[in-house]
């Protein structure tokens, strides 16, 4: 079920964060974008140091991206309790922060007691016309005060990194059910018989493998696709962009977002997306599974989107039927490919690699239940899962057909 509503999640973002702490820093451009002088003119010197080392441990981080010097260690102990970085998944993967793509800060501003925001835009630094000035995106991340000082280092930096989301989060209204914290955007709200269906999925799903999960999960819903990705941090982010041909398929007609952050977080337009809780459990449980497997997995259980697997099937057949020339023998050859839903007029795709994963679980949960797909689970690789169903990886594609 979709939640729909015409409040905006910034609005309200920016009016909890009003009043008191809003004024404490008078000057919202960032020291050093102006002359010395009118820094001091406008902020107190506590106000001035808490930016520039807000602003040294944000330059340090993105840094450390092109050190060989820098441990992964390191770099974690730059955020609060070493958190994961949501925003390092851009791109797939830490490409936000690479050398060829320049972070200039935008904005720094104050937001609560020891919590300061800056406002960082990507652009690209490649040679060439049509890379000059191409802006990819602008994001959001925040800072806090948290370590404590070293009387025997004067030039402690006491700040450490957090994520947008992270910081935000406890001022959004909170629903407890079973093992899930509903976190709602104004204008949503959960069902409480329907949370706890989807709470009582999360168990069974636990129980069935046996994967004794755990933890609380952190469900984040927002009215719309625009706001759950701001909820990730971006404001601005060109790959979103449903005219651009790179656009995520899940928000490519910007009716359905879905995404699992870190190991216990989940951000959705949708308070019932089996699909990501699914997958959020099995990538916390098994991170070590193909990740063909995992996006199966999740398919299986959970469908694809507010599309059930049996539904998502029939296109399947129907996208491979009239696809004959594609070899699926080398996983190279379809990795970047999507199928469009049958009977479905929107510009959605599904990712064949994930609705094949799905046609293998199915295989396994069939032939051998949940022990053959903990098995296919264990896979490392695309070779490794047809070992499980005793097949040559030549004959995938002869195999894959026998499925549907």
């Amino acid at each position: 079920m979709n939640i729909k509503s015409t409040f905006c999640v910034v609005l309200m973002l920016s009016l909890s964060f009003s009043g008191s702490a809003q004024k404490v820093t008078r000057s919202r451009q960032v020291p050093g974008l102006r002359n010395y002088d009118t820094d001091l003119a406008v902020m107190s010197r506590e106000e001035k140091d808490s930016v520039r080392m807000v602003m040294e441990l944000w330059k340090n981080y993105v840094d450390s991206y092109s050190s060989a010097s820098v441990s992964e260690q390191e770099r974690r102990s730059m955020w609060v309790d070493g958190m994961q970085d949501y925003l390092a998944e851009f791109d797939d993967g830490v490409l936000l922060y690479s050398s060829f793509r320049e972070n200039k800060v935008l904005d720094v501003r104050k937001i609560a007691f020891g919590t300061y925001q800056l406002s960082v835009m990507t652009g690209s630094k490649l040679p060439g016309e049509d890379f000059y000035g191409w802006n990819e995106c602008v994001y959001r991340v925040c800072a806090m005060a948290v370590a404590r000082s070293d009387e025997k280092e004067s030039r402690h930096n006491p700040f450490r990194l957090c994520n947008w989301l992270d910081a935000v989060v406890p001022t959004l209204a909170k629903t407890e059910v079973g093992k899930l914290d509903y976190y709602c955007a104004p204008g949503c709200k959960v069902p409480l018989s329907n949370a706890v269906t989807v709470a009582r999925f999360v168990d069974a799903l636990s129980n069935e493998y046996g994967f004794g999960f755990d933890r609380r999960i952190r469900y984040v819903v927002a009215p719309t696709v625009d706001q759950c990705e701001q909820f990730s941090g971006f404001l601005f982010n060109a790959y979103s962009n449903p005219l651009m041909s790179s656009a995520v398929p899940k928000a490519a007609d910007f009716k359905f977002y879905g995404r699992a952050f870190g190991p216990n977080t989940l951000v959705s337009n949708y308070y019932d997306d089996l699909h990501e809780l699914a997958l959020l459990v099995v990538r916390t449980c098994m991170p070590e599974a193909f990740a063909m497997i995992q996006e199966g997995f999740a398919t299986f259980h959970g469908g694809y989107m507010t599309n059930s697997y049996e539904s998502l099937k029939k296109s399947l057949k129907l996208f491979i039927e009239s696809h004959a020339e594609i070899d699926f023998s080398d996983e190279d050859l379809f990795y970047d490919l999507t199928m469009p839903l049958k009977g479905v007029e929107s510009t959605v795709v599904v990712p064949l690699e994930g609705m094949l994963g799905a046609l293998f679980v199915e295989c396994a949960w069939e032939n051998g239940g949940d022990s053959l797909v903990k098995e296919l689970l264990a896979c490392k690789d695309y070779t490794d899962v047809f070992k499980v169903f005793h097949v040559d990886p030549d004959d995938a594609g002869a195999f894959i057909k026998k499925l549907l």
